[in-house]
């Protein structure tokens, strides 16, 4: 279903969207992201309403179709389990806000039909406004992160970033530094310059809580990172170590969404999040971003939490922890399997699945068992 979906900044805390189909439907149908569309957003449109569900949030009209839809939605702070973070702050002011929640599907007839949206940004006045990626694998599918606010992007090499000017030096460093590194492994180790331009964003969050939170997503040729807590301060070799993993499992994830067609699906997440620490320990290795050393202890604290799970994936810290114990348990090296992984992905049309990479796995030589695993 052709839409259009027209974003406009018009105050400091709030963002007006507005929907248009081509034709009239009767309900629009979008992934709950846990309480974030009942505590920011507002139905402006006359007779309609938001309706909250486990799985999905719909907006309707009681039945009666409809064309338009109109609605307000105000800052959110909440950082959703399994999801993007509906917002990222930046400390001068400015805001990511994350497209792919105001996309889903439609009613009509009783029949659901994707949305194919041309998504339109308008910002404050004087106001930056940057687009995610297009997303080339499904045109007028689900889009990143649009930034709203007073700073440029900047090139880093062969991407571009903007970076939070409160970001500690040493996150700025390990950001740039690594993720320098590691995408030049990337692209060699698995035969795959990046089919479009990189766009890197860095925001920083709240430094009154205690501890240190890093947070990280990989979306459609976009990495978005978020730092917060009082931790984050100051410079020391376990917080660029922890940093350093996070940036080459992000990146492994660009690889992986860098097919033609199919890639990362929605069924079994261990396969992606697993494939994306057996890749990224791979690459901190051989780039020498991490010492053998630290690699090795990672994974066996991952082997120990994955046995302490029961070596199910069923959970969120399974399908990395067991995630990663599994591709160590297959016998292979992670760089050709995942090499089959891309070709195998693009050549059919189907996502990475268990069955492919059963298949992909038997067709590739025995290698060692990687150090630090069981």
């Amino acid at each position: 279903m052709a839409a259009t979906i027209a974003v406009r900044h018009v105050d400091a805390e709030t963002w007006r969207v507005e929907y248009r189909f081509a034709q009239a439907v009767s309900a629009i149908k979008l992934p709950a992201v846990a309480d974030y569309r009942q505590q920011a957003w507002r139905v402006r449109t006359p007779g309609m309403k938001l309706q909250p569900g486990a799985e999905f949030d719909v907006i309707s009209a009681h039945g009666k179709p409809f064309k338009s839809a109109s609605i307000d939605i105000t800052s959110y702070d909440g950082r959703p389990p399994k999801a993007y973070a509906p917002f990222n702050r930046f400390s001068d002011g400015g805001t990511l806000l994350f497209l792919g929640h105001l996309q889903g599907d439609v009613l009509r007839a009783k029949r659901e039909h994707e949305m194919r949206a041309d998504i339109r940004l308008a910002g404050l006045s004087q106001e930056n406004v940057i687009a995610p990626p297009q997303n080339r694998q499904h045109p007028g599918g689900e889009r990143g992160y649009a930034y709203f606010g007073p700073a440029q992007a900047v090139r880093a090499g062969a991407v571009k970033v903007l970076v939070d000017p409160k970001t500690p030096e040493w996150a700025r460093e390990t950001v740039l530094d690594t993720g320098a590194k590691v995408a030049q492994y990337y692209e060699k180790a698995y035969q795959r310059p990046l089919k479009e331009e990189l766009f890197i964003t860095v925001s920083i969050g709240s430094d009154e809580k205690p501890g240190l939170s890093m947070n990280g997503g990989a979306v459609l040729g976009q990495l978005a990172y978020h730092f917060s807590g009082a931790q984050l301060a100051g410079d020391h070799p376990k917080k660029r170590e922890m940093l350093a993993r996070l940036v080459a499992h992000e990146m492994a994830h660009i690889w992986q969404l860098n097919t033609a067609r199919g890639g990362v699906g929605e069924k079994d997440p261990w396969i992606h999040e697993g494939g994306a620490e057996a890749m990224a320990l791979d690459a901190l290795l051989q780039t020498g971003a991490a010492s053998a050393e630290s690699v090795n202890a990672y994974r066996a604290a991952q082997t120990a939490a994955c046995e302490k799970l029961g070596k199910s994936v069923e959970s969120y810290n399974g399908i990395y922890a067991c995630g990663l114990a599994r591709f160590d348990q297959l016998g292979v090296a992670i760089v050709p399997l995942w090499r089959g992984l891309m070709e195998a992905t693009e050549a059919k049309g189907a996502v990475y699945s268990e069955r492919m990479v059963q298949d992909v796995a038997a067709s590739q030589p025995a290698a060692a068992a990687p150090s630090g695993g069981d």
